[in-house]
């Protein structure tokens, strides 16, 4: 547990840096608000196929440990041409690159804890909770020791590079796997391997919650800077990381009792609330603490959207289910919201664009609603 927590706690340093930040990275460039839409999304587009393709490699060799460090090799390599590009196309390509590799180390992460943790449904929140506090640290250190510009992309290049190189070390520390037949198989799995109808109705409704999310992930600093007038706003990250802190420790608890679909569910309305809030009353003192939200916008949602995965997928395909989870129900929604965001922005205002992403994670419930008990998979 101890390798994972300190690799989760630097892993999100360098996560710090890219959510953040990126958005700021890309206008620094001199990219407008609707191009960085456009190069947000091909961040989450790519961000469909790395864990897809990846994610499968990584099954049939069990090497995740290795491809974890070649993702954190390949991002480093491409942010130094993106910092002294200002070509749309040529920045489209790196970004696609980026989203390729830094959106793959977290499913390879999330499967590696899944595959060795002894008592995953306890132990996982407990270990990914250090990435949350990494998260905070890095967020707080960077803002009380002024350690990166967000209106100077060399500056946010360089801590992108610090922290994925530190996070490249704690990888090489984690253990190494065993060849794929070593692993658990279950011989009670169904024929469909966990791939059914409640999986991808899964799949279709945590979609619409990441659509109504790629709100905050995507433009939140950059709302930030230009409708509360905070030069470095990055910070106010940290609140809602703090938030998810004791959700995703007593994940499991939670989720024994009130049950997964309660859990998602209750964790779109707050997507919901949230997004309403920053559109309808744009103030400080009303979006600081808002921010706590997260602790059920992220915090629940992630802690039971890996257990109904760990639940309903064998372990010898779990890799594939959580590949496709990070690609078709982060990735693919996150491209389409934010390559539209951008333009909502630009024509339309920032209250325009968390309005109307209110609507996505609303459908989302409908949807759990018609899948009833069937989304409480048992233990």
């Amino acid at each position: 547990m101890i390798r994972f927590s300190i690799h989760y706690f630097v892993l999100f340093t360098v996560m710090a840096i890219v959510y953040p930040y990126f958005q700021m990275f890309l206008r620094a460039r001199g990219f407008s608000d609707a191009q960085v839409g456009y190069l947000q999304g091909f961040v989450a587009l790519a961000g469909v196929c790395g864990p897809l393709l990846i994610g499968y490699i990584a099954d049939r060799t069990g090497r995740r440990r290795a491809l974890t460090a070649f993702c954190l090799i390949a991002f480093a390599a491409l942010v130094v041409p993106l910092n002294r590009t200002s070509s749309f196309w040529l920045a489209a390509a790196l970004v696609a690159g980026v989203g390729f590799t830094v959106r793959t180390t977290i499913p390879l992460t999330d499967t590696l804890a899944a595959t060795q943790l002894p008592d995953p449904i306890h132990q996982y929140g407990r270990v990914r909770i250090w990435g949350s506090i990494g998260f905070i640290v890095a967020l707080v250190g960077i803002r009380a020791l002024r350690l990166v510009d967000d209106q100077s992309s060399s500056s946010m290049a360089a801590g992108m590079l610090v922290a994925t190189g530190i996070c490249l070390l704690s990888t090489l520390a984690l253990l190494r796997e065993g060849p794929p037949a070593a692993r658990e198989h279950r011989t009670d799995a169904p024929a469909s391997g966990g791939f059914d109808s409640v999986f991808w109705l899964f799949v279709l409704a945590t979609g619409l919650h990441q659509w109504g999310m790629s709100a905050y992930y995507s433009f939140f600093t950059m709302y930030l800077h230009d409708r509360l007038g905070m030069a470095n706003g990055a910070w106010v990250w940290a609140i809602g990381s703090a938030a998810e802190v004791p959700l995703l420790f007593f994940g499991g608890r939670i989720i024994r009792r009130f049950g997964l679909s309660a859990m998602l569910r209750a964790s779109m309305a707050a997507v919901a609330l949230r997004l309403g809030i920053i559109g309808l009353a744009p103030t400080l003192w009303v979006v600081l603490p808002s921010q706590v939200l997260h602790a059920m916008t992220f915090g629940v949602f992630h802690a039971a959207s890996i257990e109904f995965l760990r639940r309903k997928v064998p372990s010898a395909r779990r890799g594939l289910a959580m590949a496709l989870y990070m690609s078709l129900a982060l990735a693919l929604p996150g491209w389409i919201a934010s390559s539209l965001g951008g333009v909502v922005i630009e024509h339309w205002g920032y209250a325009a664009l968390y309005l109307s992403y209110t609507a996505p994670p609303l459908l989302g419930i409908a949807l759990l609603n018609m899948a009833g008990e069937r989304i409480n998979v048992p233990a």
